[in-house]
């Protein structure tokens, strides 16, 4: 009997100590917050010089248009590349329904001005989410442009909210093969052996910079 009363007397003492603290000791659990749903895009340049996509200022949260932009100085006729994005981007058109929307800096041949003559553009989507563009002047009477001084071309590139994406996610875009028209391509009174020497395409590198859903 005398060991129960010291065990209630013993309860009460714990009991009047836990209420004068505030009452409960446990602490309160709060969850943490689950992943947010990407809604939009980021995207950081690279670093300047060289062959690069920059980001345009028509850009929106959801829709990423990259203009391509070469090293100050550098003379060429046209230029072609490859760029393959990650799930959870997809390659859009331009309002001509191209994968690639010229910027004017080349002198291409228009198909108005000379009837039966292609529009020296080109875009197509290949197998494993890849975009193969191309862009380049027709004849040699018209002279190579400064690939620096202004964007040649532009590319497009939206959110495919079917993936799942959360913010933060990285979709790492790159260029995995890319090459230039040089400035000399040869004359026309050139043999045609000089001229299969000198119109090679050459190999470049394009920069890209980092992107994310956000």
């Amino acid at each position: 009997m005398r060991n129960r009363l010291l065990t209630l007397a013993f309860s009460g003492i714990v009991l009047a100590t836990l209420t004068g603290c505030g009452g409960s000791s446990y602490p309160t659990y709060t969850a943490p917050p689950g992943p947010v749903a990407a809604s939009g895009l980021t995207y950081t340049d690279p670093a300047a010089g060289g062959w690069r996509l920059v980001k345009d200022a028509s850009s929106t949260s959801t829709r990423l248009v990259l203009d391509l932009v070469g090293p100050a100085g550098t003379m060429t006729r046209g230029v072609g590349f490859n760029i393959k994005a990650p799930a959870g981007l997809r390659f859009d058109t331009f309002s001509d329904g191209m994968g690639i929307h010229d910027l004017g800096a080349y002198n291409l041949v228009s198909a108005a001005a000379n009837p039966g003559e292609p529009v020296a553009l080109t875009s197509a989507l290949l197998p494993g989410n890849v975009l193969t563009v191309g862009i380049y002047q027709k004849g040699r009477e018209q002279p190579a442009i400064d690939s620096g001084a202004a964007p040649l071309c532009q590319v497009a590139l939206k959110l495919d909210t079917t993936v799942g994406l959360h913010a933060g996610d990285p979709l790492a875009l790159s260029v995995p093969k890319a090459r230039v028209i040089p400035e000399d391509i040869g004359a026309v009174t050139d043999t045609m052996l000089v001229l299969s020497r000198k119109a090679r395409l050459q190999d470049i590198s394009i920069s890209v910079g980092a992107s994310a859903a956000n």
